[in-house]
């Protein structure tokens, strides 16, 4: 059996093999952070709280809507415990915050540049608005190395516009109200059936890691317990969503509002997304360290493996083997 189809049937195989004994004590309350309704990162925190693998934890998650950069700010002061604006988090580190990622939910990114039906390609947007989200996050990074690998310049040629979530954009674009815009799916998906026409995608320009969780690294040392059980629920739903395809594209045509058609496509996108066992690529982090330098004109070298830290995450698997 290949690699990639054997580890998912072992974390599966792991996960519930660790039944969490009967709990007594009040749940403790966990407010985790996401910039953005999007495919990449919902669907795992909903289904673990739908599901009840958060609850089987002793665990009370409140998923709390952040946008861009505010949600950085509430790990640093303590108001979330946990974020999955990964790549906002490096910028962050990279300007000396002390967060780490410690759970890998996306093996690589998803995200699309979709314009009006009458635009073909990228220069002819020029001197259009392209709508993005918080400067020196995932998107506007990924946004900005499309345009500078097809010769053209951010500043000059185009008005990069931060119109938070995936939603917002996407309905932007639909009113008209933008040229074009970056999208992840199902929002990407449903434009492309709406005739939109689809300029590039990102993994064609560069191949860095998609969402992961990031706490304070605080966190790993105060609350090395929660912060297990945590990850332990949150592989149960990755996992849980692998194996459900109807509860999961139901779960999609809820949350997001899409038909059927849609959804099941989104579902097939999530499948490919998914971490098979949570572990990050450094590589893949260095050149988003790499970029954040630039943007902040450190010369000094930062390495990537700096910031993942993986230590709980091991530790959860090996108590697990046991």
């Amino acid at each position: 059996m290949p690699t990639r189809t054997l580890l998912p049937v072992v974390i599966l195989t792991f996960l519930f093999s660790c039944e969490a004994r009967a709990q007594t004590t009040t749940p403790e309350k966990v407010v985790v952070s996401y910039p953005s309704k999007s495919i990449t990162n919902f669907p795992i925190l909903e289904t673990g709280q739908r599901r009840g693998f958060y609850q089987k934890e002793n665990l009370s998650v409140n998923l709390v809507y952040m946008r861009g950069g505010i949600d950085i700010k509430a790990l640093l002061t303590g108001d979330a415990d946990f974020g999955t604006g990964s790549t906002t988090a490096v910028t962050a580190f990279v300007a000396g915050a002390p967060l780490r990622v410690i759970m890998s939910m996306n093996s690589f990114v998803d995200q699309a540049l979709y314009a009006q039906p009458k635009y073909r390609n990228l220069a002819q947007l020029k001197g259009q608005s392209i709508g993005s989200l918080n400067p020196g996050g995932l998107v506007d990074t990924l946004l900005r190395k499309i345009i500078v690998q097809n010769g053209l310049s951010p500043e000059r040629d185009f008005i990069i516009l931060n119109m938070g979530g995936t939603p917002e954009r996407y309905a932007a674009l639909k009113a008209g109200t933008l040229a074009a815009s970056m999208l992840s799916a199902p929002h990407s998906l449903r434009a492309e059936k709406d005739g939109f026409t689809r300029i590039a995608v990102t993994r064609d320009y560069v191949d860095v890691p998609g969402t992961a969780f990031v706490v304070h690294a605080d966190k790993i040392k105060k609350q090395p317990q929660m912060v297990k059980r945590f990850l332990r629920a949150s592989l149960r739903s990755m996992n849980f969503i692998r194996e459900n395809r109807a509860d999961t594209t139901q779960m999609i045509v809820r949350e997001f509002g899409m038909d059927q058609e849609i959804a099941g496509l989104a579902y097939k996108q999530l499948l490919e997304l998914l971490s098979a066992d949570g572990k990050h690529r450094v590589e893949g982090y260095q050149l988003l360290v790499d970029y954040a330098r630039a943007a902040q004109k450190i010369d000094r070298p930062i390495h990537a493996a700096q910031m993942i830290d993986e230590t709980l995450l091991d530790e959860m698997m090996r108590e697990g083997a046991r």
